[in-house]
């Protein structure tokens, strides 16, 4: 069995109390605090499978402490350079794949692409390097994206008025 590593984004430091009920947990987390000011919590939970951690991991979070999980800590933003350093390559010959100019097409949009800077999923982009460029890449299941999309659809939910329209987006109508 792997261990896996994640960090859990909650919305606050927590308190005596939630740091004790923490340290009960199997594999008790450890709290930190990031260089944004973001309240996190350091898992290395032994499991199979990523998934069934970190969904272990925010119930027992959830239910044993006041604390509520916001995000999961991804790192599935990254910048051309990022992605370039990732795989070994220039950040140059990765912007040339993103622009068509080089590679055989079709590389992921950037996520804002009106912004000065930017950013590409890691979802996306380490298929493409994979199918299409021929990559040794591990196939990470997109779970922590897809977690985090999750996670904000919830805390979005109270605020969105026509649900009829999140439920035939999810297959559920």
């Amino acid at each position: 069995m792997r261990v896996q590593q994640f960090l859990l984004v909650v919305d606050r430091a927590p308190g005596l109390i939630e740091r004790r009920r923490l340290a009960t947990l199997p594999a008790p987390p450890r709290s930190q605090t990031g260089p944004d000011g973001t309240h996190r919590l350091a898992f290395d939970r032994p499991a199979s499978v990523l998934a069934d951690a970190v969904a272990t991991a925010i119930q027992q979070v959830e239910t044993r402490t006041d604390l509520h999980v916001v995000r999961v800590a991804d790192r599935d933003w990254l910048t051309l350079a990022e992605i370039g350093a990732r795989i070994g390559r220039s950040r140059e010959i990765v912007r040339l794949w993103a622009l068509g100019r080089r590679g055989p097409g079709g590389f992921p949009a950037p996520l804002e692409p009106d912004r000065e800077t930017s950013y590409y999923s890691w979802a996306q982009v380490s298929p493409w390097l994979r199918e299409r460029m021929g990559f040794d890449l591990p196939d990470d299941e997109p779970i922590l994206a897809a977690t985090n999309l999750a996670l904000q659809l919830r805390a979005l939910t109270p605020r969105i008025r026509h649900m009829q329209l999140i439920r035939h987006l999810l297959g559920a109508a």
